[in-house]
């Protein structure tokens, strides 16, 4: 048992931290995302201190890499384990859609105009959490599930 801890727990920490390495590097590789993230930056630098800048950007950073590849690869994992699913389009799919999923639940949580006005930026970074949530729950599969057997 202890030893399925371990398990689970580096493969949670190594596929949240792939994630959360791709993520930024994806971003700035889509001139949409790197325009939608330039003029987020400007309004984070504008809205902290001055002592807090480089703060608020990190706040940013790490709010992305929470909503797009921890959060949704924390459920999965979750779910997977108590109901002792093995496969890998679960890990792989369901990450991947809940990722896709975290700009509108975000939005919803705050209560800021209509799910259907999206802009087009929103939906790249939604593409962008997709990858990042099928790279995560690959990575998590891969090391947590491979070669396991089924409960019975």
């Amino acid at each position: 048992m202890l030893r399925r801890l371990l398990v689970i727990s580096f493969g949670f920490v190594l596929a949240a931290g792939a994630g959360m390495i791709f993520l930024p590097i994806a971003a700035l590789t889509d001139a949409t995302t790197r325009e939608a993230g330039s003029s987020l930056a400007m309004a984070a630098l504008f809205w902290a201190e001055p002592d807090d800048v480089a703060a608020a950007f990190g706040y940013v950073l790490w709010t992305m890499g929470i909503a797009g590849c921890a959060a949704p690869l924390a459920i999965v994992a979750l779910v997977g384990e108590i109901a002792g699913v093995r496969a890998y389009t679960w890990y792989a799919g369901a990450t991947a859609l809940l990722g896709a999923a975290a700009p509108t639940i975000l939005r919803a949580a705050r209560g800021t105009g209509r799910l259907a006005e999206t802009s087009p930026a929103e939906g790249r970074f939604a593409l962008l959490f997709f990858l990042a949530g099928a790279l995560t729950g690959t990575i998590y599969w891969l090391i947590a599930m491979r070669g396991r057997q089924p409960r019975g």
